[in-house]
């Protein structure tokens, strides 16, 4: 058990960084994890708006409290410098100034031009903003075409254009109970981005230095057979993974008190296997010896790649059909797809969830067999470089 304990003493010297990384991206967790259970009501998003009525008319009037419904409306300032400044700073959002001889205009047929519009920042509300303004005057425009007066094809804009609607959002009912242990689950949903970075940032470095040229010589001269080497550095990731999977798991159970239960046990063994798999995929990107760089950079791809590929960061409902079909190649789309199921987005089928866990359990084994298959070419060729010389 020499190389088990070497490569414990190994990951003992990274044990601060390890302990820097699962506090950071646990705190990170719980943050995504509050955000992901959030179940607010959408309000609309309100403006600070000026508006300077130079027409004073019945047209004007309508216009302006059109586009004051919704929004706070801040009062005109006497210096354009000042409105400059606030619209520079964001204390305002929008201006609108509507000229002398509006109502004139709108009369004949003028829709383009008739307002004077001043922003600095391009945004949305901005924009939303320019759309309503647009929006009025055609309304009016076409109940002109109607043969209503100005006045009163101005006053039937309003009312038209005032009328909302109750919006509903329905839900299909996939016959599972949703909010129960929400927020448990939102947290075993980020897990795959928790437990790549982990490990990844960890693991990569400790199995780097244990491929250092003079240990793995010293090494091969020993009575240590390849094999058994092999065997000890994957038990002593094992254990390693395996304890920062149990602080996670723990973790869980701070944020439901009822620790888990029936189907939720389904969740706990779908991280040990996405663990695993982190675990391997770090042991095989370090058979090739990258230094410190590659490593931040290959853990940056793959663990970003695969989060927004596979539904982690934005749902797999809201995916097209091309992402999913790529996403199903990697083991991640197979992990968010158990935990949808035991969050009632989609129905749950046991057998479904075999699949999914059988596959994640599938990637594990090609990439032990992958680290070994080229940990014995490298031993090989180390071999083969000894003889001759």
């Amino acid at each position: 058990m020499q190389v088990f304990k070497a490569f414990l003493r190994v990951l003992k010297s990274k044990f601060g960084s390890a302990v820097i990384y699962i506090v950071l991206f646990f705190l990170v967790g719980l943050l995504m994890t509050k955000n992901g259970s959030d179940e607010s009501v959408w309000e609309k998003s309100k403006m600070d708006l000026v508006i300077e009525d130079l027409d004073d008319t019945p047209e004007s009037r309508a216009l302006t409290e059109y586009i004051s419904k919704g929004n706070r409306i801040v009062p005109a300032f006497a210096d354009e410098d000042d409105l400059t400044d606030a619209l520079y700073y964001t204390t305002v959002d929008y201006a609108v100034t509507i000229p002398k001889g509006f109502a004139e205009r709108l009369a004949s047929g003028e829709t383009e031009g008739i307002f004077e519009c001043r922003n600095i920042h391009v945004s949305y509300a901005a924009t939303n903003m320019q759309m309503q303004l647009e929006k009025f005057v055609n309304t009016v425009a076409a109940y002109q075409a109607l043969g209503q007066t100005t006045q009163e094809a101005s006053q039937a804009a309003l009312a038209a254009l005032s009328d909302e609607a109750e919006v509903t959002l329905l839900q299909k009912d996939t016959g599972e109970k949703k909010g129960e242990n929400s927020e448990l689950l939102t947290f075993f949903r980020y897990m795959p981005y928790i437990l790549l970075s982990v490990i990844m940032n960890t693991l990569c470095p400790a199995m780097v230095a244990m491929n250092r040229k003079d240990f793995r010589y010293r090494t091969n001269c020993s009575g240590i057979r390849p094999q058994s080497y092999t065997l000890q550095i994957f038990g002593a990731s094992a254990l390693y993974v395996g304890a920062i999977w149990a602080v996670f798991v723990m973790a869980g159970g701070v944020i439901n008190s009822t620790m888990y239960s029936g189907r939720l046990w389904l969740a706990v063994a779908n991280a040990l296997l996405f663990a695993l798999f982190s675990a391997v995929l770090a042991i095989f990107v370090s058979e090739f010896s990258p230094g410190d760089n590659i490593v931040n950079i290959l853990t940056q791809v793959s663990t970003l790649g695969m989060c927004f590929l596979c539904g982690v960061f934005i749902d797999q409902s809201l995916l097209g059909s091309g992402v999913l079909s790529a996403a199903k190649f990697l083991p991640a789309y197979w992990y968010v797809r158990v935990i949808r199921m035991l969050s009632g987005d989609i129905p749950f089928e046991a057998s479904e969830v075999a699949v999914a866990l059988g596959i994640e359990a599938g990637f594990v084994a090609v990439f032990v067999l992958l680290a070994i298959l080229v940990r014995r070419a490298r031993y090989t060729s180390a071999v083969s470089r000894r003889v001759m010389a």
